[in-house]
């Protein structure tokens, strides 16, 4: 993969992990749980083979109080559900923000050489 290949490919890893957080957030807030996750968060959760295997991770490892009033199965699926809801819009926002931002900076090197010149 040449270097190129491999920069793009990275942006559309962050993009996407940007896209995730965005999504699992949303849900926690519609859901009234008191936690976010970030990009490390998320990162240390990536062995588990699904998003109920993250949820329950996390949820065991940070919130086990939890599973005294809920079962694993039912805040998983209430979490995925509105993670599922909002990923559209996730996608969305994350790719307009990216994009806004490579623009940028594409804009700020061009009038920057063409200042130079």
């Amino acid at each position: 993969m040449q270097e190129t290949d491999m920069t793009h490919a990275t942006h559309s890893d962050d993009r996407e992990v940007q896209a995730q957080l965005c999504a699992y957030n949303s849900a926690f807030e519609e859901l009234d749980l008191m936690f976010r996750w970030d990009t490390d968060t998320y990162r240390s959760l990536a062995s588990a083979d699904s998003d109920y295997g993250r949820i329950a991770q996390y949820i065991e490892t940070h919130c086990p109080h939890l599973l005294k009033a809920y079962s694993a199965e039912f805040l998983c699926q209430a979490i995925v559900d509105k993670k599922n809801a909002a990923m559209e819009a996730c996608r969305a926002n994350t790719v307009q923000y990216v994009d806004s931002t490579r623009r940028a900076r594409l804009w700020r090197a061009r009038h920057e050489n063409a200042a130079h010149a």
